[in-house]
């Protein structure tokens, strides 16, 4: 429950939204702002659940009365839009923890949408709205490099059709990747191409540097290149560059994985064991443990002797960002002429990598070129 109040916070929070303009005389507003911003920053201290719900309240309830004085006193203040947003995210948080009611919530998103006293504001409460229905887009876990294993969840039935409106209408609202992330991977479960090509696109143009881009362009690219030439160029631990081009002619798997995670230890295991009884397979590993050092541990511990990537960035790897890894394990398969035939995170690996077994192996000059190098 402590964790769902910081993410729901997180859901709303963040910066980009614009100022009003200063007051020649900002000395009362900015310490009653000051004031705000201590009670905003001032964690709930640690205690049992029951008395920290109840001081995380009294403080709250404190930190939106002074919101709304803000905001009567300063209704064209520097910090209006900000007050705002922050109204909003503490009203979500604890209807949430009130059990969903949030119904104080919808009464304050209907006041600004009536006579919005500015676009920023606007956006924020047409995104709050959003929150509100059934269905609504799960809050974002802080910044972190660290994805999930556990499935995404599908959205409402109308949820597709309202992100998709909310995003016609704020193209460049902070809240569009995370609404065009869930809207690429509903396309993706589909099989609609079009539809994740046309969010790939509009992510491209309005947010080329955020996160959320890169790893849809990742996802997407990936996705584009089955049946395709496939080469990665990965340093292993004993620091030699290894080109999946040496083995050309062999089925290749790429495994993602970490130590810390128990079913891509699983996951690694049956890769050893598949390796074993069909000798002519590779498999590479590329390792997002914290460490090289806990890499060459994990990899003693479970008898893997084949070559380990880890360049010691955890999610941020080089290689899961490039090709919108999210989950480990995550399997590429390789046939013996270097074409990617389907990369997954669950089981089926062992599928596509029997499929691959039972092909010939191509005529050399039928082999793909360097071209095909991604």
């Amino acid at each position: 429950m402590l964790l769902l109040g910081f993410a729901l916070s997180a859901a709303l929070g963040g910066t980009g939204i614009q100022p009003a303009a200063r007051p020649p005389d900002a000395s009362a507003e900015e310490t009653l702002w000051q004031r705000i911003a201590t009670l905003h920053a001032t964690p709930a201290t640690s205690q049992p659940f029951e008395q920290w719900f109840v001081t995380a309240e009294r403080r709250d309830a404190m930190l939106r009365d002074q919101l709304r004085l803000y905001l009567t006193l300063y209704p064209g203040g520097w910090h209006r839009d900000e007050a705002i947003r922050l109204e909003l995210a503490k009203l979500f948080e604890l209807g949430t923890l009130r059990g969903g009611d949030l119904a104080p919530l919808r009464a304050r998103i209907a006041e600004i949408l009536r006579a919005p006293p500015s676009p920023a504001a606007e956006e924020e409460a047409a995104y709050s709205e959003l929150l509100c229905q059934p269905g609504e887009p799960a809050p974002p876990t802080p910044p972190t490099r660290q994805a999930t294993t556990a499935p995404v969840r599908p959205l409402g039935a109308d949820s597709p059709a309202t992100y998709r409106r909310f995003i016609a209408r704020y193209p460049r609202s902070r809240h569009v990747p995370r609404l065009a992330t869930l809207l690429f991977e509903e396309a993706a479960r589909y099989g609609d191409r079009e539809g994740m090509r046309a969010i790939a696109e509009h992510l491209g143009t309005h947010f080329p540097n955020h996160e959320a881009t890169e790893m849809v362009l990742g996802t997407w690219n990936r996705l584009e290149s089955v049946g395709r030439p496939f080469w990665a160029a990965l340093r292993t631990l004993d620091e030699r560059t290894l080109d999946t081009r040496e083995y050309v002619g062999h089925p290749v798997l790429i495994v993602v994985w970490a130590g810390f995670d128990d079913a891509a230890r699983q996951c690694v295991q049956r890769v050893e064991q598949f390796r074993r009884t069909h000798t002519d397979v590779h498999a590479v590993g590329v390792s997002l443990d914290e460490t090289a050092d806990a890499t060459r541990v994990a990899a003693r511990a479970l008898g893997i002797e084949w070559p380990q990537s880890n360049d010691g960035r955890g999610w941020g790897d080089e290689f899961t960002r490039n090709w919108g890894v999210r989950q480990v394990p995550f399997v590429f398969v390789i046939d013996r002429a270097g074409m990617l035939t389907g990369a997954t995170g669950g089981d089926d690996w062992e599928r596509l990598a029997s499929q691959v077994l039972a092909q010939r192996a191509p005529p050399a000059d039928s082999r793909p070129t360097s071209d095909g190098f991604p």
